[in-house]
């Protein structure tokens, strides 16, 4: 890539509120294979790991996170996709970082299916300058396979992770990129201090990536 510096974000929690449709595929697979659905704490973490690495702590077998999955995938195959919205600013944001001429990509645990078909959504698809996201069936499951596919896809220059949960910030700190925890996703404190940098709303996001674009 050209760009003097490039934006990684996660989606889920970053860009999207997608909690109400995904908490709502997780309890409809947990249900169809018996299992006891966790604690509403446990509920809130969903978004943003793996799917496969939630249902295994919510204590599910290896056939049975076969057969959730397939449900889970079913439902937000239809409404479940579509049951989000759009954190205020960060569509701004993305439009303005690109007119800037930053490197603007994806890192997100969301498979590439329902991500794409998200940022179709929101509008901020045409603004994005590669789809980095999760493959099963690639092998490209954790954030950390992710992250070093997009590596492999574009080398970004000068690279700079967001995102709202401890996956983002560890995978980022494996290929030594420095990150943003966001505070209006589904992280918590403790997750947020193993960042680089806090932002608490869309003006601060957008002040550290200016740092960071003029800090080279």
């Amino acid at each position: 890539m050209t760009a003097s510096a490039t934006v990684l974000l996660d989606v889920d929690g970053t860009l999207i509120d997608s909690f109400p449709g995904i908490r709502e595929g997780f309890v409809r697979a947990l249900k169809s294979v018996g299992h006891p659905l966790p604690d509403d704490e446990f509920i809130a973490r969903i978004p943003g790991p793996p799917m496969r690495d939630s249902m295994y702590a919510a204590g599910l077998n290896g056939d049975e996170v076969a057969r959730a999955m397939l449900v889970y995938s079913e439902y937000m195959s239809g409404e479940g996709w579509r049951r989000f919205t759009v954190f205020d600013g960060m569509l701004e944001l993305i439009e303005g970082w690109k007119a800037d001429g930053l490197g603007v990509v994806t890192a997100t645990s969301k498979s590439e299916h329902f991500a794409r078909l998200a940022l179709e959504e929101t509008g901020m698809w045409p603004h994005l300058d590669f789809l980095g996201a999760a493959n099963y069936d690639a092998g490209r499951i954790t954030k950390i396979d992710v992250i070093r596919h997009v590596l492999d896809s574009v080398d970004p220059a000068r690279p700079l992770m967001v995102g709202d949960r401890i996956h983002d910030f560890h995978g980022a700190a494996e290929f030594g990129i420095p990150s943003v925890a966001v505070t209006w996703g589904y992280g918590t404190p403790e997750e947020w201090a193993e960042a680089t940098h806090i932002a608490h709303t869309p003006d601060e996001l957008d002040e550290i990536v200016r740092n960071h674009v003029a800090a080279q």
